[in-house]
């Protein structure tokens, strides 16, 4: 089982939308797309999870890195869609001001918007 990704710039903001099973056998492709998202988007990044049907260990630790990288760039990675899907690192990666949580694609879009 795979990914698959595509990137929407919706105002200045690069939504990546991702769908599949984040396992092993696709952290390589979820790091291809956070590069791709890195390269040409210079604003703020929401990743959008809701059509992502779960992750194993390998695909947290994708999560995770992703936030890490795309935060050193542009600030809190925006998270949206995760449900009730939320995991420890993801809630250390939030407490740490690292990620953004945010229940769906609309809120994440208005809050960046706001500020």
């Amino acid at each position: 089982m795979s990914i698959q990704w595509e990137l929407e710039d919706v105002d200045g903001v690069g939504v990546l939308r991702v769908s599949g099973f984040l396992g092993e056998q696709a952290v390589h492709r979820f790091e291809g797309a956070v590069d791709w998202v890195r390269a040409r988007c210079a604003g703020p990044v929401v990743l959008d999870l809701t059509a992502l049907r779960g992750w194993n260990g390998a695909g947290e630790a994708a999560l995770v890195n992703a936030a890490a990288l795309v935060g050193s760039d542009r600030g809190a990675l925006a998270v949206c869609g995760l449900g009730e899907r939320c995991t420890p690192a993801l809630l250390a990666c939030y407490g740490l001001g690292v990620i953004r949580l945010f229940p769906d694609l609309e809120t994440a879009l208005a809050a960046l918007a706001a500020g």
